[in-house]
């Protein structure tokens, strides 16, 4: 028994060229395998946020808003909201997870705009106008600050119906002003 053996080449020398393409599609893989885990990680961190706010448990650390939890943990406020967005989203069953994987976190802000401006036509403009005035006695401040509702209604309430004190504080004022010159 005559056995005769072929003498075959199975290394085959690659070109540089070769070597590169496979070198550029493990480098493309591993990013793909590194987004998808970053991914899943701020999914979780959205989720995460969610259930902090909502049970407000930032205050077991005697923060005394979401937003000073979120400073501490070096969250951008925008970061913050976008993704407590998304998971509220999430928890509606407006979007799913998958389509966050798949499309990302700018995707799916784009998605929930336009969902947002199909069900909800907003009025462009605020009917509300701030104002805004300087106290010089802090303790008017503080009271005025702390009862910002307060503060409009009384104000509102005094211009509706009772011009003729608006009108003699006015002229009160005037006249303080007039002396001072």
């Amino acid at each position: 028994m005559n056995l005769e053996i072929n003498k075959r080449n199975l290394s085959k020398k690659m070109t540089a060229e070769e070597e590169i393409s496979i070198h550029y599609n493990k480098l493309k893989e591993k990013l793909r395998v590194n987004f998808q885990k970053e991914i899943f990680c701020k999914i979780e961190a959205m989720k995460v946020l969610k259930e902090i706010k909502d049970n407000e448990y930032y205050k077991l650390d005697n923060y005394s808003t979401f937003d000073d939890f979120a400073k501490d943990y070096r969250l951008a406020r925008t970061q913050t909201y976008k993704y407590l967005k998304i998971a509220t989203a999430i928890e509606e069953g407006i979007v799913e997870e998958k389509y966050v994987i798949n499309n990302g976190i700018n995707g799916t802000m784009f998605l929930l705009k336009d969902k947002e401006g199909q069900s909800i036509k907003k009025s462009k403009q605020n009917p509300l106008r701030p104002l805004r005035f300087q106290l010089k006695c802090p303790i008017a401040y503080s009271y005025y600050k702390q009862r910002a509702k307060f503060t409009s209604f009384l104000l509102e309430r005094i211009f509706v119906e009772d011009k003729e004190y608006l009108t003699k504080i006015e002229n009160e004022y005037e006249a303080l002003r007039k002396k001072r010159r």
